[in-house]
Order: C-alpha cells, then sequence, then structure tokens
C-alpha cells in the first residue's frame, strides 16, 4: 500500500474497531465466548456479574482510552505545527505538570469529603488550566505575537516549578495518601466509568472539528510565520486556538487517566511516515493511531501481568522508547 493510500484510512478504522473489540472481550475475568455474546447482546441468560465487568469497567474504560489517546495525539500534532518544533507535545506548556501537582495536593491534603465532592478530575483540570494560563502570560510580550521559542522557555519552567510542587507534596504527605497519588502520577484508567465519557467525546469532537476546518492554515503554518501571513494567515490567531485546544484535550486526558506520556510526542511522527504532512489527511489518521495504540497498551497493562495492572505510563514509556529512538535518527539524518 502506498503512502497516504485512500485505503489507509478505512483499513485504521477497521484495526480501531477490532482494538476496541479486543479491549472489552478480552481481561482478567476468564469469560466463554458463549458468555461474551449473551453479555454484549444483553441476553438474559448472561451471567449478572460479568455482565457488570463487561458493561460497566471494560466498555467504558475502552472507550476513555480511546478517546483520550485520540485527543493527545491531536493535541501533539497541533503543538508540533503551531510551534514548528518536533519535539513539542501536549505536556510541553506545563499542563501535566500543574495538573499533576493540584491533584496531588488534593489527595494528600484536602479532606475525603472534599474530593469526593469535587473530585479530583475537576481539581486536575484546574490545575492544568492555571498552569497553561501561567505559561501564556509568561509568554506574552505587549503589542508582539506569541513566540514558539519564548512559549517552550516559559513551559520549562512552569513544568519545573509544578514538579517540584508536587515532590514537595509526595515528601511531607501521608504515606498511605502518598502510595494513591504515585498511582495517579503513573498513569491509569482503572475506574473509569460512563459518567466521565460525555464531557471527554465533547471536547474531543469541538477539538477535531476546530482542527479540520483550519487544516489548510494549518499547512501554511508550517511555511514560517512570514511566508503564512503573505498569504493571509493569522498566525498568532493560529497559536492561540491551538494552545486552548490543547489545554482542553490534555486537561481532561491527564484528569481522567493520569499522566499518559509520549502519546503526543511519538505518534503525530508515525502518522506522518504513513500519509504525509498534510492536514486534512493528516489529522484523521492521527486521531485514529493515538486511538488504537493507547488501546492495546491499556489492554496490555490489564492481562500481562494479571491479576495485577501495569500503569499506563510505565508500559507506554518502555513501548515509545524504539520509536523515539527511529524519529531521531531520521531526523538526524535530514540535517
Amino acid at each position: 500500500m502506498s503512502r497516504g493510500s485512500p485505503l489507509l484510512l478505512p483499513l485504521s478504522v477497521a484495526v480501531l474497531l477490532l482494538a476496541m473489540a479486543a479491549g472489552v472481550l478480552w481481561g482478567t475475568a476468564e469469560i466463554t465466548w458463549s458468555e461474551r455474546l449473551a453479555i454484549l447482546l444483553r441476553s438474559e441468560d448472561a451471567p449478572r456479574g460479568l455482565s457488570m465487568i463487561v458493561w460497566q469497567w471494560r466498555i467504558p474504560r475502552v472507550l476513555a482510552v480511546g478517546m483520550i489517546g485520540a485527543g493527545l495525539t491531536l493535541a501533539g500534532l497541533l503543538m508540533q505545527t503551531a510551534l514548528r518544533n518536533p519535539m513539542a507535545d501536549p505536556y510541553l506548556m506545563g499542563v501535566s505538570s500543574g495538573a499533576s501537582a493540584a491533584a496531588v495536593g488534593a489527595i494528600i491534603w484536602f479532606p475525603a469529603s472534599v474530593t469526593q465532592t469535587l473530585g479530583v478530575p475537576l481539581i486536575a483540570f484546574l490545575g492544568a488550566a492555571a498552569a497553561f494560563l501561567l505559561t501564556i502570560s509568561l509568554s506574552t510580550r505587549r503589542g508582539r505575537s506569541l513566540d514558539p521559542l519564548v512559549v517552550i522557555l516559559a513551559g520549562v519552567a512552569v513544568s519545573l516549578m509544578f514538579q517540584a510542587l508536587t515532590a514537595f507534596f509526595l515528601y511531607v504527605g501521608d504515606p498511605h495518601a502518598t502510595r494513591n497519588a504515585m498511582g495517579w502520577l503513573m498513569g491509569t484508567a482503572a475506574g473509569t466509568d460512563w459518567h466521565e465519557l460525555p464531557l471527554l467525546l465533547v471536547i474531543l469532537v469541538i477539538s477535531l472539528f476546530l482542527a479540520l476546518r483550519t487544516a489548510s492554515k494549518l499547512d501554511a503554518t508550517l511555511l514560517g510565520d512570514e511566508r503564512a501571513q503573505s498569504l493571509g494567515v493569522n498566525v498568532g490567531r493560529i497559536r492561540v486556538l491551538v494552545f486552548f485546544v490543547t489545554i482542553a484535550l490534555t486537561g481532561i486526558a491527564v484528569a481522567i487517566a493520569g499522566i499518559v506520556g509520549f502519546v503526543g510526542l511519538i505518534l503525530p511522527h508515525m502518522a506522518r511516515l504513513l500519509v504525509g504532512a498534510r492536514h486534512r489527511v493528516l489529522i484523521p489518521q492521527a486521531v485514529i493511531l493515538g486511538a488504537i495504540t493507547l488501546i492495546l497498551v491499556d489492554l496490555a497493562c490489564r492481562v500481562l501481568l494479571a491479576p495485577e495492572e501495569l500503569p499506563l505510563g510505565v508500559l507506554l514509556a518502555l513501548l515509545a522508547a524504539p520509536p523515539f529512538i527511529y524519529i531521531l535518527r531520521g531526523m538526524a539524518r535530514v540535517r
């Protein structure tokens, strides 16, 4: 199949459906094929306990990690385009560090009644938004558009500050609460339920719509600020749009699944290798590739050390190393 083949996208959708089916049908609980069929069809003969495992735990978890993978990949793709930096990813602007500090602080310091009322995901999202706004405020110069290099440096500074705050919380916190916080920091989709999906879906759909609507302008942005502006593209406005899409996608992803690294950094490059850099084609391919990857990695986390579960972030880091090295070597050859 040639690069950018029209068959690639339908094939990717088929692989995504198979990955979703695998995520729903396989796990630590032993279920026969007849029981699986009965459960999916909501038959009265389906074992009640196993039916609850599939419908209340596995299906929402698969849908959540699929949308999180798609969202983080889209955010990484947009960041790399807007900043024209192949090493940019959704966590570049301190978003994950802000979410981590807020969530860890809530888990360790807030009374259980507060965290149960507000929810750790909402607290993490607010932390991500605060870090993003701080990064933007540090990057903004009066009367000037955002400088990509300044944004990156500001993001690094904000990340370091919130990482230090998180480390302080973990050091002085109660050991039991610290253990819970560490589990969240390493990334996990365990405990995901249906009520977390609507907001995630709305944010993903709106972000995807905005990205596709500005696909041609994103193509022009890759030519450089001056050439893009000569073509009538408001580069500053495109960057602001990308930043707000990134905070929304990354904030909700971190809020639900904790820190899930490397998805937004690696998968946009893998999608470019498949279909090229034209965003009208690249965006759908990257989104589907992100969903497939995170669903399969989450499935592996559940079954490799069953009944124990591997942290999502740990396995992702292990699997991301080879393609990351390959991409770096390719960039070195180009230079």
